[in-house]
């Protein structure tokens, strides 16, 4: 019998192995052990170091890695090396064979056997694809070479040392092979549309191909629920080449919405086939989803909402430094979750798997160019770069719903040239039509009608009255006054607040006394549509006013570096519940009447499918559907034979907990 089991789990696993022989894309990671050595006397050109890395000089090393967080080489800017030998298969012959970054800080340089096959400069956060099919050699190993350089920049975002968080390079984010035949994607984007009306849906779609000369292609498309694999929609299509795009659009009839709270999501399977043979598959993930301005409020759905948020500075712990792993990524945003957090931006662009869990718990993001504070006004090499970083991210992050907004920079002041940023947003909307564009401010209040952030979309404010602004908080009345008289009848975002300890002492006492004091003055203004708070953790920056090497940090976090929360963790909680709990109260020995009420300023939003949950005195649990739920609304229900404690838990649809008692 034994033996019968051995047979059969070889079996399987060679008819695994063929099937993955036999499919028309093939995606190898390239993870894992290289070979690395940092540069420090700039010499590693000269000596031909692209045709393999010294051995006396080279380590091991697991990529995705930075060199910032190892000893001796924390606050190393320049060049290094990374060398890793892999095999190509003979059965490749005759197919496109590309190798993906998804990110290297910030320039790179690649060689094949000893040829630079290309280059990726000025621009450290977003990925890029290089074709290798003609340097390599098939049935032998191959030999890949990558030059990267983090050395402050006057022609990269971030610009020169203006950035105020860690300066990690390396082969930051994963790296694979992609092995398809011709022709094959460069991308399938998805524009959803939904008729809020009747809940229906119609998908555009925009193809472009790696082979620019194709004129005609026979293209298949499966739309599936992401959840539960119904099929929505099969249908195969003969499309045309215009201007460079196949596109078509379909109507998908009855779909569900996403939304922060039920984040539904749906998969679009793409083939393109030549003469009935497949040559390439692409899988995108995408939601629908309606986000508006009307006036001074900020529609989700067709619903007003009013959303509060945080963000998070990736690169924050000692032990990963840029180069998280996913599950580390999955803790950050489980917590931010936790949080009851809406909302989320991001100071550059981030890793697609980070932005696959935005989708999939439901969290709005405004993803941005790294341009903080400084230059004032941009160098043609500079605008090139930003043109660049835009088109980059835009185009490989087009079908996430959780991006709402592309951010241009942020608290950059002086004597800024408007017409580039006019130019910018032209720009991006020419790249995307479908999303906000917006510029994030710290000096609204004092810019006035002359502030960048009005050029855009949403006017923000990086608020920090009372500490980095203004001589007392009491001064924030009167500025939000000023703000409001500035923006006239449109809404704002408060895109940053928190504080920053040292440069601003009182632990964090004084971080919950200061929350909850913005926080109320934000609330009581109805044109504010949320904010963000900084910052999740405390973070590594080359700018931290303590620790040294890779503990160098700015302490601004409700959470340690490490993730552990301080106080001010549960005081935010709470804030950013939209519902608050204002009874408890015994009616006999066994039941308790519970009353809650749906906040109505921030957070503010429509309640559906949220449940109590309880356990009763025999340990049983108990779910308690509530009804659907509008800000302001009250609800009382008695828990029958609660347990002595009176313990129960609020849960949105998804089960997050939304608020304890």
């Amino acid at each position: 019998m034994m033996k019968l089991k051995v047979m059969i789990l070889l079996f399987s696993a060679l008819s695994i192995s063929c099937i993955a022989l036999s499919q028309t894309q093939q995606v190898i990671s390239l993870d894992g052990q290289w070979n690395f050595a940092v540069d420090s006397t700039n010499t590693g050109f000269e000596a031909g170091w692209f045709n393999g890395i010294p051995t006396q000089l080279s380590k091991q090393v697991i990529v995705p890695h930075t060199w910032n967080i190892e000893d001796g080489t924390e606050d190393y800017a320049g060049w290094a090396w990374y060398e890793k030998e892999i095999e190509i298969r003979n059965e490749w012959k005759n197919k496109n064979i590309r190798i993906k970054f998804e990110a290297v800080y910030h320039d790179a340089i690649v060689y094949v056997n000893g040829v630079k096959i290309g280059e990726n400069l000025n621009a450290g956060f977003t990925p890029f694809t290089l074709d290798i099919s003609g340097s390599v050699l098939f049935d032998k190993k191959n030999k890949i070479v990558v030059a990267v350089n983090n050395a402050f920049s006057k022609t990269n975002f971030p610009y020169l040392k203006s950035f105020d968080w860690a300066n990690d390079g390396g082969i930051i984010r994963p790296v694979h092979l992609e092995i398809t035949g011709k022709p094959s994607f460069n991308y399938v984007h998805v524009t959803p549309q939904v008729n809020l009306a009747d809940s229906t849906g119609k998908t555009s779609i925009a193809i472009k191909l790696w082979e620019t000369n194709v004129r005609k292609a026979t293209i298949s498309f499966v739309f599936k629920d992401k959840k539960t694999g119904a099929i929505k929609l099969t249908e195969t299509r003969t499309l045309n080449n215009t201007n460079g795009v196949f596109a078509t659009t379909f109507d998908l009839g009855r779909i569900s919405p996403w939304h922060f709270d039920t984040p539904n999501l749906y998969e679009l399977e793409t083939k393109i086939s030549v003469k009935n043979n497949i040559t390439d598959v692409r899988n995108s993930v995408f939601g629908f989803r309606k986000v508006e301005l009307k006036g001074e409020q900020l529609f989700l759905n067709g619903e007003a909402v009013r959303l509060p948020g945080i963000e998070y500075s990736p690169a924050s712990s000692p032990i990963y430094g840029i180069a998280e792993p996913h599950i580390f990524m999955d803790s950050v945003v489980r917590m931010m979750k936790d949080l009851n957090v809406c909302i989320t931006r991001f100071h550059w662009q981030q890793d697609e798997y980070t932005l696959s869990l935005m989708d999939k718990y439901g969290i709005l993001v405004q993803e941005e160019l790294p341009w903080w504070q400084k230059p004032a006004r941009l160098s043609p090499e500079l605008i090139q770069s930003a043109e660049k970083q835009l088109n980059d991210v835009i185009e490989s992050h087009y079908n996430h719903p959780s991006i709402f907004s592309w951010g241009i920079s942020n608290e950059v002041n002086g004597d800024t040239d408007k017409k580039t940023y006019l130019d910018l947003k032209d720009f991006i909307k020419e790249h995307d039509a479908t999303r906000f564009a917006t510029v994030v401010s710290n000096r609204i209040w004092q810019k006035k009608e002359k502030d960048e952030s009005l050029l855009y979309d949403i006017p923000t404010w990086n608020e920090y009255i009372g500490t980095w602004h203004g001589k007392d908080r009491n001064e924030l009345k009167a500025k939000l006054d000023t703000v409001k008289m500035s923006i006239g009848n449109r809404p704002l975002l408060i895109t940053e607040n928190g504080l920053c300890e040292p440069a601003n002492p009182g632990g964090d006492a004084r971080r919950i006394d200061d929350m909850l004091f913005h926080i109320k003055e934000w609330k009581s203004r109805p044109f504010t549509i949320g904010f963000i708070y900084f910052c999740l953790s405390d973070y590594r920056t080359h700018m931290g006013e303590e620790g040294f090497g890779k503990y160098r940090i700015r302490r601004h976090g409700l959470t340690d570096m490490y993730l552990k929360p301080k106080p001010s963790y549960s005081v935010f909680k709470q804030l950013a519940s939209p519902v608050e709990i204002t009874k408890v109260e015994r009616i006999n020995n066994t039941d308790a009447l519970v009353e809650i009420k749906v906040k109505s300023d921030i957070p503010a939003y429509k309640l559906r499918s949220y449940r109590i949950q309880y356990k009763k005195n025999n340990n049983e649990l108990v779910n308690l559907d509530l009804p659907v739920l509008s800000p302001g609304d009250t609800y009382a229900v008695v828990l029958k034979q609660v347990n002595p404690t009176f313990a129960f838990e609020i849960l949105r649809p998804d089960g997050f907990s939304v608020i304890r008692y």
